[in-house]
């Protein structure tokens, strides 16, 4: 039987160990380095936030369950295109966030590839859904909060509305996060003002008032009406099955519309029911013209 140290891979590993010993990468990753490999791979907007940020806190013990190895947090931002999310038709909006979602994702997978060429280990937690359901009942089911990293990253600043609103993008964006087990020569600092104008046409186009004039954020308005495909509100709707004594009580609790609805999301997709805190912005250099034009 061939030894441990004789077979070929280990041989190949032993091999390589001994020429990476005279190549190992710095002890600090270049930022700018880092910065276009991240543009390269398809980001529009990138920053750099340390492990041990205050900012980070809330999320600290969290993001080192998941990989202990993190030193350093990589936000980016991924631009959506600003007419299909004006759209009130759902099907063209929804069409963008999950292109734009799935983007987001394939961009971090090629980072961390990259970083991994280097011999650099690094992971990307998920953009959004789906996320860490076993854990519901704790009420906690994200790795880490893409928008602390990305205001903590000098992206943007948090809205009345709640979006991260970047300076030059405002709101039309979705954020990465990845996590990196190396330090960077130059960490991001936050932007030292808020695009948000203070407008309040999201106020006046949220469909459930969950935004409120004065700065009050209903969250369980938002959420019980915009992600109830994604998350509770299925639960809602399976109980509403089960609690049906036949067809035509289970169509007296749910409409044909909100079944049709339901069966398109589980097929296709799951859809926001709402985007137009997001298509009402005006914030954002990119944006705010014809705002101020009209």
């Amino acid at each position: 039987m061939i030894r441990l140290e004789e077979h070929p891979t280990v041989r190949h590993y032993n091999e390589k160990l001994k020429r990476d010993a005279k190549q190992s990468p710095p002890p600090k990753l270049d930022a700018d380095w880092l910065r276009t490999i991240c543009m390269e791979a398809g980001a529009d907007d990138v920053g750099f936030v340390e492990i041990d940020r205050p900012e980070i806190d809330k999320d600290r013990a969290d993001i080192l369950t998941v990989f202990p190895h993190t030193k350093t947090l990589l936000g980016i931002v991924c631009r959506m295109n600003y007419e299909p999310i004006r759209s009130p038709a759902r099907s063209v909006a929804n069409t963008e966030f999950h292109q734009v979602g799935d983007h987001v994702n394939e961009v971090c997978h090629r980072i961390v590839s990259e970083l991994q060429a280097q011999g650099i280990r690094a992971l990307n937690p998920a953009m959004g859904f789906p996320m860490e359901m076993n854990q519901w009942n704790a009420g906690k089911i994200w790795v880490v909060s893409h928008k602390l990293v990305a205001v903590a990253a000098g992206l943007g600043q948090m809205g009345i509305h709640r979006n991260v609103i970047h300076p030059k993008f405002g709101s039309f964006i979705l954020l990465g996060t990845i996590l990196i087990d190396a330090d960077v020569t130059t960490y991001s600092k936050k932007i030292d003002y808020n695009p948000c104008v203070e407008c309040k046409l999201c106020v006046a186009a949220c469909p459930t008032g969950a935004i409120g004039p004065d700065g009050h954020f209903n969250f369980s308005a938002c959420y019980t009406h915009n992600y109830r495909e994604f998350m509770g509100g299925f639960v809602d709707w399976v109980e509403r099955i089960a609690d049906s004594k036949n067809a035509g009580d289970y169509r007296s609790r749910v409409s044909d519309s909100e079944t049709v609805s339901m069966w398109q999301s589980l097929s296709y997709g799951a859809n926001y029911k709402a985007a137009y805190c997001v298509a009402v912005c005006p914030a954002g250099e990119d944006v705010i013209g014809p705002f101020l034009e009209d």
